[in-house]
């Protein structure tokens, strides 16, 4: 009987519908009609259900739905914003001479480690090497001559200009011996940084010139990785969060820490600068070298958490998942409403609807409706 009510409720609200034009109805109006139509189909899948489940118990040849199930799960949970980035160091220079010349003589080698100011290399400076040694020929005799000079007046004897002449002289070939000193360190290429060698480009003998890099010294001691984060996770990415660092390269995954944030949002991508030092790593990371970043923006240490695949939704929009309990003999299938949180790959927190530790379907949960008799199995596991 109860059937047939809701069969004729249909027809007719079904018939009002087509005998007015949707011109005429009101949106409230349509808004009504669907209400009353989702809430007589509703009805109708709960007596179908509650049919199929007498069917079940009574006709011994259905076969009933094959699922296997899960428990849920509370335990920490983490959410990762990934981003990229690449490796940089606290120096990486590029070496280029101040001066022309044939290469003498390569003093450091490739893989060395150097302090700053040791010297890399030597450039041939033989024309400046004659000059100076002429200077400090011609300093030593204008030296004594201004000694013998500054003896006689201070005896007062000889004149003041023969003293001034003198002390000139000296002077000046002092100045032109610092200046020849200087043009020849141009001829030295020395480290600017403390580091590693890590190339060395040309050869003794080949020439040299300050448009052609010479070497390049990499300091290891500061590594780290700059990263272009949104604006939107500037309150939940700070100093100390955690971080996992993955080159591909590598086919390496390490732990790190923000150790700094930018204090500067870029107008034009909306984003600040994340620091994360690598010092703590041993190995070591090349400069440029690319790296998948996952910077932990949430954390939960205690959480009821599903894979993301069995939550599905109804037509009212309602996310649900499908849960097994005993009724005698049977195992009945229960439709569970959720509220949920965040989620990260495949796993999402429940807020509401779970307390922890329910059977949950996973395996079949598609091929199943609330009320419904199923027969659980073990999941199939792959053996070697």
């Amino acid at each position: 009987m109860k059937q047939v009510t809701l069969i004729l409720s249909i027809a007719i609200i079904v018939a009002s519908c087509g005998s007015k034009s949707s011109e005429n109805q009101s949106v409230a109006q349509l808004h009504k009609t669907k209400d009353s139509l989702k809430t007589i189909y509703d009805n109708l899948a709960l007596q179908i259900a509650e049919i199929d489940n007498q069917l079940k118990t009574l006709d011994t040849t259905i076969t009933l739905p094959i699922v296997t199930t899960k428990n849920v799960e509370v335990k920490a949970f983490s959410h990762f914003l990934e981003v990229q980035g690449a490796v940089e160091t606290g120096g990486n220079a590029t070496l280029y001479p101040e001066a022309n010349g044939t290469i003498i003589s390569i003093v450091a080698k490739e893989g060395q480690r150097i302090n700053k100011g040791d010297v890399i290399l030597r450039i041939e400076a033989g024309i400046l090497q004659s000059s100076l040694k002429e200077l400090e020929t011609n300093y030593d005799l204008a030296k004594q001559i201004f000694e013998k000079q500054e003896r006689l007046w201070k005896n007062k004897i000889g004149s003041e200009v023969d003293y001034l002449q003198a002390k000139t002289n000296k002077e000046a070939l002092e100045q032109k011996q610092k200046t020849i000193k200087e043009q020849l360190d141009m001829y030295v290429v020395r480290s600017p940084i403390t580091g590693v060698v890590d190339e060395i480009m040309p050869n003794v003998g080949e020439a040299a010139n300050p448009a052609m890099p010479v070497a390049r010294v990499i300091n290891y001691n500061d590594t780290y990785i700059k990263a272009d984060v949104s604006e939107d996770y500037i309150t939940t990415i700070k100093k100390g969060s955690l971080v996992k660092v993955f080159f591909p390269s590598l086919n390496k995954e390490y732990e790190a820490k923000v150790d700094r944030t930018g204090n500067y949002i870029n107008p034009g991508n909306r984003t600040f600068k994340v620091h994360v030092s690598l010092n703590d790593i041993d190995v070591d990371l090349q400069p440029n070298l690319l790296a998948d970043i996952h910077l932990r923006d949430y954390y939960q240490d205690s959480a009821i958490v599903i894979p993301s695949s069995i939550i599905q939704q109804d037509r009212k929009g309602n996310e649900y998942v499908y849960l097994t309990h005993q009724e005698g003999n049977n195992e009945v299938v229960k439709k569970v409403i959720l509220k949920t949180g965040v989620s990260y790959k495949n796993e999402t927190i429940v807020l509401e609807g779970l307390k922890g530790h329910e059977l949950f379907i996973d395996k079949g949960a598609r091929r199943v409706q609330a009320g419904d008799i199923v027969e659980i199995v073990a999941p199939q596991t792959n053996e070697n």
